[in-house]
């Protein structure tokens, strides 16, 4: 198994105005193996694959995915958000072997300077 399994990250946009809708994308280090390929000696590996994200914002669940094992290598979902609060952004990885990873990021919205001098 790779030493970087598990490894999720969050890339949100650099500026963030309340009400916007943002595009997000969460990445995972994982080997997603179908359980169809074979090893130099000819035996089957076994499927090993993420086969449930959830996504939730603030506490609440605002998105899940359902995967199979046809997801390549090292999988990123993207998908949009409407930013309606400051709160954390954690997505949650499940797979097929038990496997639970997850990564958060703080949704904050940019100030610009019109907005400290009022």
């Amino acid at each position: 198994m790779r030493g970087d399994t598990g490894q999720g990250k969050i890339l949100l946009p650099a500026k963030i105005t309340r009400d916007a809708v943002i595009n997000i994308r969460a990445l995972l280090s994982h080997p997603m193996l179908t359980g169809m390929s074979r090893d130099q000696a000819g035996i089957p590996i076994p499927a090993y694959f993420v086969n449930d994200v959830e996504v939730t914002y603030g506490g609440e669940r605002v998105a899940h995915f359902e995967w199979s094992s046809g997801i390549s290598r090292d999988p990123f979902v993207g998908f949009s958000l409407r930013a309606s609060k400051e709160a954390p952004l954690t997505v949650t990885w499940k797979d097929n072997k038990g496997g639970v990873y997850t990564a958060s990021a703080d949704v904050r919205f940019t100030t610009t300077t019109a907005d400290a001098t009022g």
